[in-house]
C-alpha cells in the first residue's frame, strides 16, 4: 500500500503536470542564441546611482556582458526610455498559500488545491517582477513540487528556494493543534519538534524531503491562535541545534521572530536571517549588526490584514495581535537602519495576494531608506542573503539574464516598481507591456 506521504506528493504532481501545462504565451522577443537588451537607464543592483544607456548582451540564459555601445551582429531588444533593473527577489513568501481562507476551510483544503493556487501565485509573482523567491514554509511538499515544476519548465514562476515545513515548538506559531484537537492533524501538516534531538531530526528530515533552507519559528506569531508574538518558542540551545545541523548539511536558517528576546537569541544562534523582528530595538539591532544577521522586514503585510471590512477573514484574536505588532514594526525598521543592519527585501506574500508585494518598497523609502537602497534590498542584498549572489541580484556578466524594466524613474518615484510592465527570466520574456 502506498504510504500516505507518497499519496500527497502524487496529488501535488498531478495538479501541477495535468491541470496547468506550460503557458503558451511565454515567448522571448528573439530566439537568437545571442542578443542584446538596451534601455535608456540601468540600475544594476550594485552601483550607487543609475547608469545611462547600456546594452546587456545575453547568451542563452546568462548575461555575457554589459556594454556602453551596441554589439555588432546580434539582434537588439530596444526598451526605449525605460529603466532596466535586475529581476527582483522576495526573501519571504508563501507561494502555495490560499489567501483569505477562514480557519476551518484552511484545515479542509487539500495539498492538490494548494498546488493549483500555487501555480497562479507563482505566475503572479513573476508578472510583478519577482524572478527569484525564497519560500519560507509550506505544508505537504507543495513548495517542492512548485520549485521542481518551474525548474523543469512545466509552469511559469520565479526561481524558488523552499523551506518545506517550518520548525515549531509545541504550542508555537506553526503548531496546528493550537486551533483544534489532535485528531485533525497528521505528520504532513506541521513541523513540530521539541528539544535539541527532535530539532536536529526535523532538520534532517526536511532536507531529505527537498528543503533548500530551514525555517524555524522562534517566537509566537500574529496569525496563529493562543500564542504571543513577544514570547520565545524555542530555547537558545534548540535554535543553535537547528543552525548547526543545517550548516553541516549546507543550508541556511531563517528565523520567524517578533519579540526582542527571540530576535537576539536567533541572531546569537547564527541564523542567516530574522523575519519580521517587530519588537527589535536599538540593542537588538546592534546584536544583528555584530553577527552579520540579515533582517527581513515584511512591513506591508499588516496593512491588508487590517484593511476595513476584514477582506482576508482574519479572526478577531489575530486582528488584535496585528494592531499591536503594527505599532512597533516601523520602529524596528528604523532601528535596523540606524545600526547598519543588512536589510533584505521580504513581504510575507501569501498572507495577502501575490503580485502586490511591490508595495513594500514605498514603506522602506517612507521610513528612511534611499530609493537606491530600497531597490538594492530586493536585488544585490537579497541575493547575498539567500546565498545566490553569483547567480542573481545584479546586472553583471555570469548572472542569469533575469531583468525587469519600468517606464519611469524609480529613483524619483519608487512606486514605479508597483507597475512593472516588462519581465525577463533566464533570457526569456515572460511579460511585455512595453514594446507591443
Amino acid at each position: 500500500m502506498r504510504p500516505a506521504r507518497a499519496v500527497h506528493v502524487l496529488a501535488v504532481t498531478l495538479a501541477l503536470a495535468i491541470t496547468f501545462p506550460r503557458a503558451a504565451g511565454a515567448q522571448a522577443d528573439t530566439h537568437a542564441p545571442r542578443f542584446a537588451v538596451t534601455a535608456a537607464h540601468l540600475i544594476d543592483g550594485r552601483s550607487p546611482a543609475p547608469r545611462g544607456r547600456v546594452w546587456v548582451l545575453i547568451s542563452g540564459d546568462t548575461i555575457e556582458a554589459v556594454r556602453a555601445s551596441a554589439p555588432a551582429g546580434v539582434p537588439v531588444v530596444d526598451l526605449g526610455n525605460a529603466t532596466l533593473l535586475p529581476g527582483l527577489i522576495d526573501c519571504h513568501t508563501h507561494l502555495s498559500a490560499r489567501v483569505g481562507l477562514p480557519r476551518l476551510e484552511a484545515f479542509r483544503s487539500t495539498a492538490a488545491r494548494a498546488a493549483i493556487a500555487g501555480v497562479n501565485n507563482c505566475r503572479q509573482a513573476l508578472s510583478a517582477g519577482f524572478t527569484t523567491c525564497r519560500d519560507v514554509g509550506g505544508a505537504e511538499l507543495v513548495d517542492v513540487g512548485l520549485r521542481d515544476a518551474i525548474n523543469a519548465g512545466e509552469i511559469e514562476g520565479p526561481r524558488m528556494l523552499v523551506a518545506t515545513w517550518a520548525l515549531t515548538a509545541t504550542g508555537g506559531h506553526g503548531d496546528p493543534l493550537n486551533a483544534v484537537s489532535y485528531h485533525w492533524c497528521n505528520d504532513l501538516m506541521s513541523g513540530v519538534a521539541d528539544g535539541v534531538d527532535e530539532v536536529r531530526k526535523k532538520v534532517r528530515f526536511n532536507i531529505q524531503q527537498g528543503a533548500d533552507l530551514i525555517k524555524i519559528l522562534a517566537t509566537g506569531g500574529v496569525l496563529s491562535p493562543r500564542d504571543d508574538p513577544q514570547h520565545t518558542s524555542y530555547s537558545l540551545e534548540e535554535m543553535k541545534a537547528a543552525v548547526e545541523e543545517a550548516r553541516r548539511l549546507g543550508r541556511f536558517v531563517a528565523a520567524h521572530t517578533h519579540g526582542k528576546q527571540g530576535v537576539i537569541w536567533a541572531s546569537e544562534a547564527g541564523v542567516r536571517s530574522v523575519e519580521h523582528a517587530s519588537y527589535m530595538d536599538d540593542e537588538a539591532a546592534r546584536v544583528l549588526k555584530k553577527n552579520g544577521t540579515y533582517y527581513i522586514p515584511t512591513l506591508y503585510v499588516v496593512e491588508p490584514i487590517l484593511d476595513p471590512g476584514n477582506p482576508l477573514k482574519i479572526e478577531a484574536e489575530n486582528l488584535a495581535k496585528a494592531r499591536e505588532v503594527r505599532r512597533h514594526m516601523r520602529g524596528a525598521f528604523r532601528a535596523a537602519l540606524r545600526a547598519g543592519v543588512k536589510i533584505a527585501f521580504g513581504t510575507d506574500a501569501g498572507v495577502f495576494p501575490h503580485g502586490t508585494q511591490t508595495r513594500e518598497f514605498k514603506i522602506y523609502v517612507e521610513e528612511g531608506m534611499t530609493p537606491i537602497q530600497a531597490i538594492q534590498s530586493a536585488t544585490r542584498v537579497a541575493a547575498e542573503c539567500i546565498g545566490w549572489e553569483k547567480k542573481v541580484g545584479t546586472v553583471e556578466p555570469g548572472r542569469y539574464a533575469d531583468l525587469v524594466a519600468v517606464r519611469g524613474d524609480p529613483i524619483a518615484d519608487i512606486t514605479e516598481l508597483e507597475r512593472v510592465p516588462w519581465v525577463m527570466k533566464g533570457g526569456k520574456v515572460f511579460k511585455n507591456e512595453l514594446t507591443r
